[in-house]
């Protein structure tokens, strides 16, 4: 018997491994095994409580060597963090596929980004490294439950017969499969909700979904985090946005873990102009050099979040790297947001941990015309 939520085996042995089900709630499933939930699921699904057990979360090397089953991918991103979730390796996975992007959380844009615009801001950032058609973009929002149907239909219509569903964590995989398939699967905003492959099928259809674990890219500000300050940091609102016109020398946080300096002025001996968009619990504060050592020694988790908690063990090597952003284009920091530059070039010394790689990207929301910000 499998946990209809997480795809784990049920056990009931060991309460403090994964699948554990008390045995006489497991012999209550006897007859009606499609709707055993583990304890785990089952309080997740319920109170929204994560039983901490530890897991290897290295799902990566099990989708690698599963995906040769699967003519046809749907690869779920999160457009809010789409440097973050479009990752590189997972890239080298699905290049020889049917694929379609499945774009999510539309709706967390500001209104003034067109759907027209956005599709084709994915195309023209993908074309070089994937060969896909347009119309396998699908812009979606599982949450509102827009551009599921016509999905759906474009599947129907190509006479998929089963797909793999992938993703990195908290792109709202499992979200999206309760709005199409004919089984409600355990979903949440916490990372490593599913365990084990689902297999589902999409409502009035015999296409089959085979839902897969979140891959933890590592490449993420928000992995350097638990899963609690994970689920805080998700965008639950359209995302914030600020504008910035600095002095040179001020610094910029954004987060506890990123920083960066203004070295120079922009065109015309002028300030630099910039946005951050971010989502909501995620902090932008402007400060002198010479105050840095004191916000990071005495207000994090107050000033400067996350983390959320002024006692939080982060033992991260930082490193430093001078960029210049050109006028009108953007800066991605996978996992927290990104800078777009109104007026430039604008030039900086960025502090960051290790191993997190910034993207310079043509901007994902444009300015109107005439208008810096």
């Amino acid at each position: 018997m499998k946990c209809h939520g997480c795809g784990v085996e049920i056990q009931t042995k060991n309460p403090d491994d994964l699948g554990f089900l008390p045995e006489h709630i497991f012999e209550k499933f006897i007859g009606r095994e499609d709707e055993a939930l583990c304890q785990r699921c089952f309080k997740l699904k319920h109170y929204g409580e994560l039983i901490p057990i530890p897991i290897n979360k290295n799902f990566y090397n099990q989708l690698k060597s599963i995906i040769h089953e699967f003519k046809t991918v749907l690869w779920v991103i999160d457009i809010i963090d789409f440097e973050g979730t479009f990752d590189k390796d997972i890239l080298e996975l699905v290049k020889n596929k049917e694929l379609f992007l499945i774009i999510n959380k539309v709706d967390l844009l500001p209104k003034s980004v067109s759907f027209s615009e956005l599709k084709n801001w994915v195309y023209n950032r993908v074309k070089n490294e994937l060969d896909i058609k347009k119309d396998n973009i699908r812009l979606i929002s599982a949450k509102k439950n827009f551009g599921i149907n016509r999905m759906v239909k474009i599947l129907k219509e190509k006479r998929i017969e089963k797909a793999i569903v992938i993703g990195t964590t908290n792109v709202g995989k499992s979200s999206l499969l309760n709005n199409i398939t004919n089984v409600k699967i355990t979903t949440s905003s916490f990372p490593g909700t599913t365990l084990g492959i689902v297999k589902r099928k999409i409502l009035d259809s015999d296409i089959e979904l085979y839902d897969t674990p979140g891959i933890e890219t590592k490449k993420r500000f928000t992995d350097f985090f638990d899963i609690y300050t994970q689920v805080e940091m998700i965008p639950k609102k359209t995302i914030s946005r600020k504008t910035f016109k600095p002095d040179v020398g001020k610094v910029i946080f954004v987060s506890s873990l990123f920083r960066f300096k203004i070295l120079s002025l922009a065109k015309d001996s002028l300030k630099p102009i910039f946005l951050i968009f971010a989502p909501e619990k995620i902090a932008f504060h402007q400060t002198k050099e010479e105050r840095v050592n004191d916000l990071l020694k005495n207000h994090i988790g107050d000033i400067l979040f996350p983390p959320y908690e002024k006692e939080y063990p982060l033992n991260i090597e930082y490193e430093k790297e001078i960029i210049s952003i050109d006028e009108g284009d953007e800066l991605a920091m996978p996992g927290l947001g990104w800078i777009s530059v109104r007026r430039g070039p604008l030039n900086i010394e960025v502090v960051k941990p290790k191993n997190i790689e910034l993207v310079i990207r043509k901007p994902l929301i444009t300015p109107k015309r005439g208008n810096i910000i």
